[in-house]
């Protein structure tokens, strides 16, 4: 805009307002000033599809994360007013007129979106921008941090705590095994955890999504696709990638946890791989911290260099992980040295149980057995499930003698697990039993307390969906 003209009068002829001596309109110069400063803002807007990068304080983008794949921001979906975490990715410009290459990112983000798990971070929506130059794709927000920043702000965490955490990665693990997904750049970043330890596992799948695209769409213009401290041997030398590559990351995960340090640490590709495949596990990091000696031989097990000597599935590792929590808990005495001597006399009647789970009198005697010697340890703790117990036994003799036909042999044995389950709450019932949710930690007060015929419901409800 020119300077205002001065009438006859001393106004703008453009606003009427007066002029000031040097025969500027100030009116018109401040509209003019606000004028430009909110086309630059307009112009400077950052917006993917649907969603709006939101800025600090300062005004600089809110960045949650970024690495070889992408930057991930803070946006939010115009549409339905939500907050989200944004994955963005530039389409070098060799790839960009390819329809096809991107139509197969999509196809491979479209399955990775398609998994829904709660300890995986839901995907909501995949897209690229119509001049091809950006892929993106918005993913639940989650309140809380990652296990990186956990652990650099408090320190490693003890081996109870780090367990879980690298329980429910497996759980997540599992699901994705279902849909034939792996994550390839697992670690602990990628780990969100909220204030009592819920795990929500982000990008899942996007890794395979890209290297799956194409040669043509390099997405990670040329770097290495995933994190090479965490990476598995296997992904630096183009050998075969699957769910036993996430189980090494998850193991190197788990080590950061407990120690708050890589096992393979470097300032270069060529180190990091050189250290993978040649220098052994620097297991004086763990006795440093007082690793148990369960979780060091896991951790020797999932991190081996020849991917046939890890755990074969994530199921596997799932069981191997909760059993190395149980015995844990089992060897420091969560509670006190009676629970775990109560612990012990009923997790033999478990195993004798399932022995003989087809004769009813061997079964209630391998429980009074149990029961006998539980009391003898200390009465009053072993009271309050005493009651329930002995429900359970009733109904299992019940189906034995053929006045409960809708329980099948199967629950019978999950059954008798949860009687385990409710003398050593701080035992876990293994993953694969068929109502894992009717018995885990959030129903141990229900389970023990007078709520028993609501509990039974449940089973029989169970039990009667699945036939």
């Amino acid at each position: 805009m020119g300077k205002p003209l001065a009438s006859a009068v001393g106004a703008c002829s453009i606003c009427g307002k007066p002029l000031n001596a040097k025969g500027d309109c100030l009116a018109c110069l401040l509209r003019t000033g606000l004028e430009e400063i909110v086309a630059d803002a307009k112009a400077a807007i950052l917006a993917f599809g649907d969603f709006e990068v939101e800025r600090r304080a300062d005004g600089s983008y809110w960045e949650l994360g970024h690495g070889a794949i992408g930057v991930t921001y803070l946006a939010a979906d115009k549409v339905l007013r939500r907050r989200v975490a944004l994955k963005v990715i530039e389409v070098p410009p060799a790839a960009r007129g390819s329809q096809a290459v991107r139509d197969r990112f999509l196809r491979e983000a479209r399955a990775a979106a398609a998994l829904r798990h709660p300890n995986v971070a839901a995907v909501f929506q995949f897209g690229t921008l119509p001049d091809a130059t950006h892929c993106y794709y918005a993913m639940e927000l989650i309140e809380g941090e990652t296990l990186a920043a956990r652990v650099r702000r408090d320190g490693p965490l003890n081996a109870k705590d780090a367990l879980k955490i690298a329980i429910q990665i497996a759980r997540a693990l599992v699901a994705a095994a279902a849909h034939g997904l792996i994550h390839r750049d697992l670690k602990p970043s990628n780990i969100m955890l909220t204030s009592d330890l819920e795990v929500k596992v982000i990008d899942f799948g996007l890794a395979k999504a890209i290297t799956d695209a194409g040669g043509d769409m390099d997405l990670t213009h040329g770097e290495f696709v995933g994190t090479p401290t965490f990476a598995s041997p296997e992904q630096f030398g183009g050998g075969l990638v699957d769910a036993r590559s996430d189980i090494y990351a998850l193991g190197g995960t788990l080590w950061f946890a407990v120690t708050g340090l890589a096992p393979h640490p470097g300032k270069t590709l060529e180190e990091i791989r050189d250290r993978k495949a040649h220098d052994g596990l620097p297991v004086a990091q763990l006795i440093a911290r007082k690793v148990p000696e369960p979780l060091v031989k896991l951790l020797r097990s999932t991190l081996a260099i020849d991917p046939g000597k890890r755990p074969a599935s994530a199921r596997e590792l799932m069981e191997a992980l909760g059993t190395c929590r149980r015995n844990l808990t089992r060897r420091v005495g969560v509670g006190s040295e009676e629970a775990a001597l109560r612990s012990e006399a009923f997790s033999r009647a478990l195993t004798d149980a399932k022995a003989c789970a087809g004769d009813p009198e061997s079964l209630q005697a391998v429980f009074d057995s149990a029961a006998k010697k539980a009391a003898a340890i200390s009465k009053k703790p072993f009271k309050q499930n005493w009651a329930y117990l002995q429900t359970m036994l009733r109904l299992i003799r019940a189906y034995h003698r053929g006045e409960y036909d809708q329980i099948s042999d199967d629950a019978l044995v999950w059954i008798i697990a949860a009687l385990n389950y409710l003398v050593d709450p701080f035992d876990l019932i293994p993953d694969n039993t068929p109502f894992l949710g009717l018995v885990d930690d959030a129903h141990v007060v229900e389970l023990v307390t007078d709520k028993t015929r609501r509990t039974l419901d449940a089973f029989m409800t169970w039990e009667t969906a699945a036939r």
